[in-house]
């Protein structure tokens, strides 16, 4: 499972950037707003980093560095600093950092535990989100049902993932949990919303045409079938409302 996300992000690089970053960079600087300690003059290790929105903004908020890690190289290379590597084999010395952000990343792990481990091994304050259970929006079915009009299927990794591992972090008490057996001595998890401020239908189809799990198979279409693709979902969606994102934040030190 940890190759095909690994390869399903890799080749989705390009397309992320192009739509779902919009949504994410927000969401980034909503779970800064959490930061247990302060940014300023911070080392900060951006876990599970992607293409980098928690580092950045981390730096935007006076962070002296950010240090991206993540299993698909094609992802990094953002406005941190990045390296290629399992968060469960993390390579750096013991307490590197002075805080974790692991924005929406934790439940990709297929075992979130060893990494959490080993994230408070090499920094002792860790600040990680998660969607909350049960949340969606109308452009999920939308693209989802013009997709499957070209005979597109979900990979067999997204099925595992979002019946599995996110479960494990979309639920308050389970997340709880988490942090408290990777060793953290005082957790806590609030729930909160925020207004992404996503809302026109181009918008919305690249933030959904942009996820790993749908951009592989769209960047397999002939450019005229993308483009039908892209002005159906966008027809459907006139008018959707705007992408208001419930949230788990966990703080744990």
């Amino acid at each position: 499972m940890t190759d095909a996300i690994r390869d399903a992000y890799d080749r989705s690089a390009a397309a992320w950037r192009a739509g779902p970053v919009a949504v994410y960079a927000r969401l980034a600087e909503a779970l800064l707003g959490h930061a247990p300690v302060p940014l300023a003059g911070a080392v900060v290790l951006d876990a599970g980093a992607g293409t980098g929105v928690v580092g950045a903004a981390a730096r935007r908020r006076g962070a002296v560095r950010a240090v991206g890690v993540d299993l698909a190289p094609a992802m990094l290379g953002g406005a941190v600093e990045a390296v290629a590597a399992d968060l469960a084999r993390l390579p750096f010395r013991d307490h590197a950092f002075d805080l974790a952000v692991a924005g929406l990343s934790l439940g990709h792990l297929p075992d979130p535990g060893p990494a959490l481990a080993e994230v408070r091994r090499v920094v002792p304050v860790l600040l990680a989100s998660a969607f909350a259970e049960g949340w969606t929006h109308p452009a999920k079915t939308v693209v989802e049902e013009v997709l499957a009009g070209c005979g597109y299927t979900a990979p067999a990794w997204y099925g595992r993932f979002k019946d599995g591992t996110e479960r494990r972090v979309g639920d308050p008490g389970r997340l709880a949990a988490l942090g408290r057996a990777a060793g953290f001595a005082t957790v806590a998890v609030r729930r909160v919303v925020v207004a992404t401020g996503v809302h026109r239908p181009g918008d919305l189809v690249a933030w959904r045409l942009g996820m790993a799990h749908h951009a592989p198979f769209v960047a397999g279409l002939p450019t005229e079938e993308q483009d039908a693709v892209r002005q159906e979902a966008e027809r459907l969606l006139a008018g959707a409302p705007e992408v208001v994102v419930p949230m788990l934040v966990l703080t744990a030190r």
